[in-house]
C-alpha cells in the first residue's frame, strides 16, 4: 500500500512540475505578442526563438515569426517561417497568402523544373500517407498472397484462376513495399531548405578555390543531399530548382 501511495505522490509531483513550464511558455508567447503589437519586432523575435527552442511550436508561432521577419526586411527568413506555418492546418490560409507576398518581394526568382510524376508520388507518400503506412499496406498484400498459397497447398481453395489472383496480389504487395522503402530512403537522404542570406556561391567542390557553378539568392529553395553533406564540415551538397548541383556553405541556410 505504501508503494502505491509513493507512486501516486511522485506522479502528481511530476505533473505539477510540468505545469509551470507550460504556463511559462504561454506567458512568454503573450509577452512576445505584446512587443510585436508595439512594433518591437527584434525583441519579439528573440522571445519567439526561445519558445521554438523549448519545443513549444505552433502554426501561430511560425506565422508571427514570419511577419516579424518581414518587418525587419529578412524576406528569406520570412519565407522559411511561412513555409513552416503552412504545415499547420489552422494557419494554412494566412501562411499561403503571406508566402505569395514574400515571393513577390524577391528581386531574383529561381527557375524551377517541374517534378516528375514519380517524385510527386513519393512526396505525397511522405507527407500524407507516410512510408510506414504504405509499408503496412504492402505487408498486408504479401500476407494475403501467402495465405492463398497455403490454402492451395491444403486443397481448400480449388478455383482455377486462384494462381492469377495470388501472383497479382504478391506482385502488388512487393511493388508497394519497394515504393515504401524508396520513399523512406528519399525522406532520410534529402532535405528541403531555404537560403536566407542575400547571396551564396554554388561551387563545384566544397572549397573556396573551386570552380563556380552558379549563384543562389535569398529565398531560393534548395534540396540538400544529407549523405554527401555529412562528409564535409560547413558545406552542403545541394540541388537548385533548375536542376544544377553543387556545394554551398552551410551558413545562411535554414532546413525545413
Amino acid at each position: 500500500m505504501r508503494k502505491i501511495v509513493l507512486c501516486i505522490v511522485f506522479f502528481l509531483f511530476g505533473v505539477m512540475m510540468t505545469l509551470p513550464a507550460q504556463e511559462t511558455a504561454q506567458a512568454r508567447f503573450d509577452r512576445a505578442n505584446t512587443l510585436f503589437s508595439q512594433g518591437d519586432y527584434t525583441q519579439a523575435m528573440d522571445i519567439y526563438r526561445q519558445i521554438k527552442q523549448s519545443g513549444e511550436i505552433s502554426g501561430a508561432l511560425f506565422l508571427n515569426m514570419g511577419i516579424a521577419a518581414v518587418q525587419t526586411d529578412s524576406m528569406g527568413l520570412a519565407k522559411y517561417y511561412f513555409l513552416k506555418a503552412l504545415a499547420f492546418e489552422q494557419t494554412q490560409p494566412k501562411a499561403a497568402e503571406a508566402l505569395e507576398y514574400v515571393e513577390s518581394q524577391f528581386s531574383r526568382q529561381s527557375a524551377t523544373l517541374p517534378k516528375l510524376p514519380w517524385d510527386r508520388a513519393v512526396e505525397w507518400l511522405n507527407k500524407e500517407a507516410g512510408s510506414s503506412g504504405t509499408f503496412l499496406v504492402g505487408i498486408i498484400f504479401v500476407i494475403g498472397a501467402v495465405v492463398m498459397l497455403c490454402l492451395q497447398w491444403f486443397n481448400i481453395l480449388r478455383i482455377p484462376v486462384i494462381s492469377w489472383y495470388r501472383n497479382g496480389l504478391l506482385a502488388t504487395g512487393l511493388a508497394v513495399l519497394l515504393t515504401a522503402f524508396y520513399a523512406d530512403y528519399v525522406d532520410y537522404r534529402y532535405n528541403e531548405a531555404i537560403l536566407i542570406q542575400e547571396q551564396s556561391q554554388v561551387m563545384q567542390k566544397p572549397a573556396n578555390e573551386s570552380n563556380l557553378v552558379s549563384l543562389a539568392y535569398e529565398g531560393y529553395k534548395l534540396t540538400i543531399d544529407e549523405w554527401k553533406s555529412s562528409h564535409e564540415d560547413h558545406w552542403y551538397y545541394i540541388r537548385l530548382g533548375n536542376g544544377q548541383y553543387g556545394w554551398v556553405k552551410s551558413e545562411g541556410i535554414k532546413k525545413l
